[in-house]
C-alpha cells in the first residue's frame, strides 16, 4: 500500500470521526429517546399479548358442546 493511499486512508477517517464527535450532543439524546420507545413499545406489546392470552383463556365457545 503506498504512503499517498495511507495518508488519504487516514485522513478520511479523521474526517469522519471529528464529524461525529461534533454530533454527538445530538445523537446521545436521539439514542436514549430511540431505546426508550423501543423499551415502551416492547413493554406495550408483550402487555397487549398478555391481556390477549388472559382473555382467550376465560372464554368460552357458546356453540361449543362441551362446554
Amino acid at each position: 500500500m503506498s504512503l499517498l493511499r495511507l495518508w488519504l486512508i487516514g485522513t478520511a477517517v479523521f474526517l469522519v470521526s471529528v464529524m461525529v464527535w461534533a454530533f454527538v450532543p445530538i445523537l446521545v439524546p436521539l439514542f436514549i429517546v430511540f431505546v426508550g420507545l423501543g423499551g415502551l413499545v416492547t413493554l406495550i406489546v408483550r402487555a397487549a399479548r398478555a391481556y390477549e392470552r388472559h382473555r382467550a383463556r376465560g372464554r368460552q365457545d357458546p356453540d361449543d358442546p362441551t362446554s
